[in-house]
């Protein structure tokens, strides 16, 4: 099985294409895996001087073709049994390369312009049944992260010991963290440490959790968005009754998501539409204004642009 296709500047090592034949929900369960296996191969790229190059990598093998025409390598990573398979693909791969090299060479970093050729290497993969059936990487995903570490080399004792103690630092950070944004960009600064460390165990572990907080996040991004839609339309038709409900709803879905005071301003404004008999009209107008731009003034508090 074809595991993943990638197409690197030789010069800069830039990434122009890629193409990982996993399920889409695989690519973002392991996005850190997936992120650490394309370093890897782009460095793999950099120390190779041949035309054509092999490296075994556990099960697996990864070629590098380098295509002069386009001053670029096309890396292929295949299960270690469908390598002759592979090997007798390339030249067809190339040529769809060299039928699309202005695409590479004056590439203008639009993903659209990549479209059609992106189907034609689909199409070519897809001819041979073998090549997208098979195990995943992800299956492997211990054993193919020490493969990876083994060949990176050791690292120094200073350096294990300097990582081994900012690891354990983020790490209280984190149990102790409450708002998920923050935990979860701690969750990403632990799974790059542990991978420095190459420790598999702790990478995989935190990103399983980094993963669960993405989750989280964009779920209640959309729970926000839901209830900041209503907060709009209730206002827009003077029924402040509702506007209360909605935007005081709103206040308890921003708990661990912004800062106590943050939230306890919306829950001031919220009850002040309850009492808006007791407050002077004035003073009320500024309170619906201040509502009314609620969407813009969250949405840079909270960057929540996962």
């Amino acid at each position: 099985m074809i595991q993943a296709l990638y197409i690197f500047q030789s010069k800069s090592k830039d990434l122009l294409y890629n193409k990982s034949f996993q399920s889409d929900e695989k690519l973002e369960m392991f996005d850190s895996f997936f992120s650490a296996l394309q370093t890897f191969v782009s460095e793999l790229t950099e120390s190779s001087t041949e035309s054509l190059n092999t490296i075994e990598l556990g099960k697996y093998f990864v070629i590098i073709t380098r295509i002069a025409e386009i001053l670029s390598d096309l890396v292929i990573i295949t299960d270690k049994e469908d390598i002759k398979e592979v090997q007798k693909l390339i030249p067809k791969i190339n040529e769809i390369i060299f039928n699309h090299q202005d695409l590479f060479i004056n590439w203008d970093r639009k993903p659209e312009k990549l479209e059609m050729f992106d189907l034609k290497i689909i199409q070519l993969i897809l001819t041979d049944k073998k090549l997208i059936a098979g195990s995943s990487l992800t299956t492997d995903q211990s054993t193919l992260l020490k493969s990876i570490w083994e060949q990176k080399g050791t690292l120094s004792e200073q350096l294990r010991e300097d990582l081994l103690k900012e690891r354990e630092d983020l790490s209280l950070q984190y149990l102790i963290e409450q708002n998920f944004i923050k935990k979860y960009e701690i969750s990403k600064k632990l799974i790059e440490i542990s991978e420095k460390l190459h420790d598999d165990e702790k990478f995989i572990e935190y990103q399983t959790e980094s993963k669960s907080l993405k989750d989280e996040i964009k779920d209640r991004k959309i729970r926000l968005q839901y209830y900041l839609d209503k907060v709009k339309e209730s206002l827009d038709y003077s029924k402040y009754a509702e506007t209360y409900s909605y935007l005081y709803s709103f206040c308890i879905k921003l708990e661990n998501f912004a800062d106590p005071n943050f939230i306890l301003k919306y829950k001031t404004l919220a009850k002040s539409l309850l009492n808006r008999d007791k407050i002077p009209k004035e003073e009320f107008k500024q309170h619906l204004q201040e509502i009314s731009i609620i969407e813009q003034e969250i949405n840079e508090y909270l960057s929540l642009g996962l």
